[in-house]
């Protein structure tokens, strides 16, 4: 055999050596490794809502979700968006002496412990439309760590039907009327399918505001033409992006829509300024 024929055999059997070593400290530190922990997901609650749409409580790692067949609406992780929708609407009314306002839905609270939080007037008057009989109990049973005492709140009315039954008991003379379409699922008579809602709903909302009162709404909407049917019910209008959560690196944002029954007035908030619309 000749020297170039002795070196190539020397090479292969140094490569097979050295890759064999390898392979036996690969399988060794494989082995003290210790298997990765899955944490488990808990299904707290279930129901169904008025239109037979699941709907369940999970917990999962210390963090509470409203979800809708495995679909997320509500988390504790990414609340940012709830409650600044409370906040915004509350701004104008900071002064009211007896602010009157209706949130459709309690969600997990935080829309309706920001409306609190910056409205503690001792008249005013919360009431909240909540169409599934079983979540309140499930904030008393699962969520009291969350907005404790909440829902013990002598300012608060939850009213076990929709916005629509809600309204008609209820009547006018609301201050401010809250919808987070964007953190639940469609209603019958206020949203569509896609959670927009519709131009029907709009205008009986605009009627059961009293003058310079404000429809807070947060949703997915085409901006041009959710902007119209807001100003074709006889808003005035303004729309402010706030993140979705302050957690996490990509930062998600949801329109929050502020329809105003009568001019609305800039203002400055700790989000910032909010977009005043045109009227062109």
């Amino acid at each position: 055999m000749n020297l170039p024929c002795l070196q190539e055999v020397a090479v292969r059997k140094l490569l097979w050596a050295t890759s064999f070593d390898f392979w036996i400290e690969f399988r060794a530190s494989i082995a003290t490794l210790r298997p990765f922990a899955v944490k488990p997901t808990h299904i707290l609650a279930e129901t169904s809502t008025p239109e037979g749409a699941p709907l369940a409580l999970v917990e999962h790692d210390g963090e509470f979700y409203l979800q809708s067949a495995g679909v997320p609406l509500q988390s504790t992780f990414a609340h940012n968006g709830a409650a600044e929708l409370g906040r915004l609407a509350a701004q104008p009314f900071r002064g009211a002496r007896q602010p009157r306002l209706l949130l459709a839905g309690l969600g997990l609270g935080y829309t309706l412990a920001a409306l609190r939080e910056a409205l503690p007037q001792k008249r005013a008057v919360f009431q909240v439309a909540e169409p599934i009989p079983d979540l309140p109990g499930w904030h008393r049973q699962h969520l009291t760590t969350i907005h404790p005492g909440q829902l013990e709140d002598p300012r608060l009315i939850v009213h076990r039907e929709g916005l629509p039954g809600a309204l008609r008991k209820a009547g006018e003379g609301f201050q401010v009327m809250i919808i987070d379409a964007e953190g639940s699922l469609p209603q019958a008579g206020v949203t569509d399918r896609k959670g927009v809602p519709h131009s029907s709903f709009l205008h009986r909302a605009h009627s059961s505001l009293r003058e310079g009162g404000l429809l807070a709404i947060s949703c997915q909407a085409n901006p041009h033409s959710f902007e119209r049917k807001l100003r074709q019910a006889g808003f005035d209008v303004a729309h402010e992006l706030v993140p979705t959560s302050q957690k996490g690196k990509q930062k998600q944002r949801s329109t929050i829509w502020l329809a105003r029954k009568g001019a609305y007035q800039k203002r400055r908030s700790s989000t910032g300024a909010p977009k005043k619309t045109s009227d062109s």
